[in-house]
């Protein structure tokens, strides 16, 4: 009978340490706002002291790859684990091994392999509400840029809409001046002010392409046609910059129903772009693809990348990180009125110093 009362009491204590390291885990997924990867090194830390012989455990954890263990593993040893799974998707495993000490370890308790299931179904649960914050902040942060980009938009047409006049009488009156005048020296100052003109139209005529106010004549072209004539008038910029663009042709036709002039403004601005990100002596990546009734075009540099902290306004009018005088600003923000204007998205990659890649996706044959 005491053997019995004995037996009782030290389950009871393994169920108390199994049910103390379940409510620790609980606490540290519930109330810690550290990023994932410490929480899995603080729960995996954890995890020995469930165990009936904590002095021969070693818990660890993979996860896509990456391992968090609690301790250093003997040259032998016995293991028992369960795979983790998050949304039917196998993406690592829990194991928990009993280290040879001065003979061979305890056998694991069948309760034990129990709770290490349980174990491996809370840690895929920490790990799915973790990526689930993940998603719901980055779509949240889309969410974001979408508007402000579309109220910089509209507040971007009215002003275009604004200029375009007095530009023109601007533009008017200057030309009538020249014609008139025979004084060398203000012919010379009209020329200055017809330039100054001319120069601001065209920013004007920019800002409408980012509110999508231009007026577009699609038709069905080439898309393969229009980048390979793109590198073809760029060739000598791209051999003076020592730089070497690489066109990986589709072995099918791609074609799709849009404005070419405007397609190819996208091209070349995306590609002088990578231009300006890249070094002598690297290379520029070009891949054009179908995919469902889409064209997907993708331009990779491998520069100096693009920080995170202004990756969201990279498409904003006037938003530049040349020195002042070397840039409009204008160009990524054209290619993104552009591109929403054919009903397609555009986004970007990058990482610091390995370069950056720009994602451009348009519907074969739009609605509209």
């Amino acid at each position: 009978m005491p053997h019995n009362h004995a037996e009782l009491v030290h389950a009871l204590q393994e169920r108390i340490k199994e049910l103390s390291c379940l409510y620790e885990i609980s606490n540290i997924a519930a109330t810690s706002a550290d990023p994932l990867e410490l929480k899995l090194e603080l729960v995996v830390s954890a995890l020995p002291k469930a165990w009936q012989h904590p002095e021969h455990a070693v818990a660890e954890l993979e996860l896509d790859g990456t391992s968090y263990i609690s301790g250093n593993l003997a040259e032998e040893y016995n293991t028992q684990g369960h795979q983790i799974r998050i949304r039917q998707q196998e993406r690592g495993y829990l194991a928990m091994h009993y280290n040879y000490r001065q003979g061979p370890p305890p056998p694991f308790l069948y309760e034990e392999e129990l709770l290490l299931k349980t174990l491996a179904q809370e840690i895929g649960g920490i790990i799915e509400r973790d990526e689930q914050k993940q998603r719901e902040e980055l779509l949240r942060q889309k969410f974001e840029q979408a508007d402000r980009l579309s109220i910089l938009g509209e507040i971007t047409a009215g002003i275009a809409h604004e200029l375009n006049t007095p530009l023109g009488n601007i533009l008017g009156f200057a030309q009538l001046i020249q014609k008139r005048t025979h004084d060398r020296q203000v012919g010379r100052d009209v020329e200055k002010i017809i330039n100054s003109a001319m120069h601001s139209r065209e920013i004007v005529k920019k800002l409408m392409f980012f509110s999508c106010e231009m007026p577009q004549q699609k038709q069905q072209v080439s898309v393969t046609t229009l980048i390979e004539e793109a590198l073809q008038l760029l060739r000598i910029t791209f051999k003076n910059a020592g730089i070497t663009p690489l066109f990986c042709v589709p072995q099918y036709p791609v074609e799709a129903h849009v404005d070419p002039i405007q397609l190819t403004q996208v091209i070349f601005n995306l590609l002088i772009n990578a231009l300006h990100a890249s070094a002598p002596g690297q290379e520029i990546h070009i891949e054009l693809k179908k995919e469902n009734q889409e064209m997907i075009l993708g331009i990779r540099d491998f520069g100096h990348g693009i920080p995170e902290s202004i990756r969201e306004r990279i498409f904003e009018p006037f938003f530049s990180t040349k020195a002042p005088g070397e840039g409009s600003g204008m160009g990524l923000s054209v290619v993104h009125g552009i591109v929403k204007s054919h009903g397609g998205s555009i986004k970007v990659d990058s990482s610091p110093q390995k370069g950056a890649t720009f994602t451009v996706r348009l519907p074969l044959n739009p609605t509209t």
